[in-house]
């Protein structure tokens, strides 16, 4: 990946956050930070999905997904394309999140759990909740009310790889917030958002 793009619009992302999430007073809620950063980037790696197979394609939505109801008649999207781009490929969100804690030599969230959790809970009230973490809003607020500026942004990365500068900006959250919240509880927040995220259906 050429990196400049994606440096460009990670920068843009956090300067457009750090002004959108401030409290009146100035304050900046870290968690709530670094969800924001969290659910845009799992959200980001279904839209990618979505463009590449679904809009560039010609796929129906259904030949890439797995959509699966809930009882409350919400929709849930599940591919292994998106989940690669979570943590599967060699540039996933993982993948940026994971390397500051090599840098930091942080101990790593169970992201294997963190996965199994935003599957057994998708159509409970515990779905969209970061877990013992206070946040603004929940996962599915951040999304709604923060992708579309956040998408005008990073629609400037490559086709298929919009999430990878979320991830970027997400890197840059994690050493800022380096001495009010320990790494490996930063990247369980940002990983636990994604995972979330990533299988919202907002567009109906």
């Amino acid at each position: 990946m050429n990196s400049t793009v994606y440096k460009k619009c990670a920068d843009e992302l956090f300067a457009r956050l750090m002004l959108g999430l401030k409290n009146p007073d100035g304050s900046l809620h870290p968690q709530s930070f670094l969800c924001a950063l969290g659910s845009l980037a799992g959200y980001a790696c279904q839209q990618d999905v979505i463009n590449e197979y679904v809009k560039d394609k010609g796929l129906s939505l259904e030949s890439v997904f797995d959509i699966i109801p809930s009882k409350s008649g919400e929709r849930f999207l599940f591919s292994q394309l998106v989940d690669n781009k979570l943590a599967g490929d060699d540039h996933s969100v993982w993948t940026y999140v994971s390397a500051v804690l090599v840098r930091a030599n942080a101990a790593a969230p169970d992201v294997k759990e963190i996965f199994e959790h935003s599957v057994k809970s998708c159509g409970s009230e515990d779905f969209g909740k970061v877990r013992n973490c206070e946040t603004g809003e929940d996962i599915r607020g951040y999304v709604r009310l923060m992708w579309k500026p956040a998408g005008q942004i990073i629609s400037e990365c490559p086709q298929g790889t919009m999430y990878a500068a979320v991830a970027m900006a997400a890197q840059k959250a994690m050493n800022s917030f380096r001495s009010v919240l320990p790494f490996t509880e930063q990247a369980r927040i940002i990983m636990e958002s994604a995972a979330a995220a990533a299988r919202l259906s907002l567009a109906e």
